[in-house]
């Protein structure tokens, strides 16, 4: 059989065309990841057509300034004509256990996630908007006035934590070092320790790269130090976010001072919930 010049054409489109992936729907996201018109495909067109049953701790883990590689790894592939690649949302259909009698022992709920032009998450949507409940962790019954669930998030200064480029628990400051036995202790100490998630930041100087490590470097080293304080290993999450969601406002200065204006980038946040 001859192939034409036009069917080769062809058959290079179409092959291009299911590596990058074409989106099912046009929330039209903007370049930071966000949309005012989100709009979800039919559920008719979701594969599996049935949707998943998801893990709901690894739904949990879901926050924004994540890879899609991250979210492929904890919820797996979207569920629409969605490609890996160029695309910026992606669509699931989870279904949740209500504890109730069937029918109505099962609800079917769609998830849009939004990334931004740097392909990292950004906004997470619900439809049903009320399906994000299914998220929130148990709540203590009313008949135990007595347990009280915490929720707490202790944000570290790495500047105040390690020492200059440090990630190691060599390279920890002596109060540092102190602070986050100080709050292992605490945690280790809860009745009852549902979580604990460590998210490592840093400032906008040096490579993407270099800074995904060194965060990384760090949310790890600090997890350490809470298992080595009695934290169970199972609870205990670590993810560096490298240079994502700064809090400072420096414009254009000096190197010396606009480090000293990025301080509040580079930090340690450590998020927990549990009974005391």
């Amino acid at each position: 059989m001859r192939l034409t010049i036009a069917s080769l054409t062809a058959a290079v489109a179409l092959t291009a065309t299911i590596l990058s992936g074409c989106s099912t729907t046009s929330s039209h996201p903007t370049n930071q990841g966000t949309s005012a018109n989100v709009v979800f495909p039919d559920k008719a067109s979701a594969w599996p057509e049935q949707g998943t049953f998801p893990n709901l701790d690894s739904l949990r883990l879901l926050r924004p300034g994540m890879t899609k590689d991250q979210h492929y790894a904890l919820i797996g592939r979207p569920h629409f004509n969605e490609g890996m690649a160029d695309v910026r949302e992606w669509d699931y259909l989870f279904n949740f256990r209500t504890g109730k009698p069937a029918p109505n022992d099962v609800v079917q709920c769609q998830m849009k996630v939004l990334f931004d032009t740097a392909m990292v998450s950004r906004s997470y949507y619900w439809a049903p908007e009320s399906c994000a409940a299914f998220l929130r962790y148990p709540e203590t019954p009313a008949a135990m006035p007595a347990i009280v669930q915490t929720t707490a998030t202790t944000t570290l200064s790495a500047d105040a934590l390690f020492t200059f480029n440090g990630s190691t628990a060599s390279e920890l400051v002596p109060d540092g070092h102190a602070r986050i036995d100080a709050l292992g202790q605490q945690l280790a100490g809860m009745k009852m320790l549902k979580h604990v998630d460590v998210y490592a930041y840093t400032d906008r100087l040096g490579t993407d790269a270099y800074n995904k490590r060194l965060s990384q470097q760090r949310a790890d080293t600090v997890k350490s130090l809470l298992v080595a304080q009695g934290v169970d290993s199972r609870l205990v999450t670590a993810q560096g976010m490298g240079k994502a969601d700064p809090l400072s406002h420096c414009g254009a200065m000096p190197r010396p001072k606009l480090i000293t204006c990025l301080a509040p980038d580079r930090r340690v946040e450590i998020r927990s919930a549990g009974v005391k």
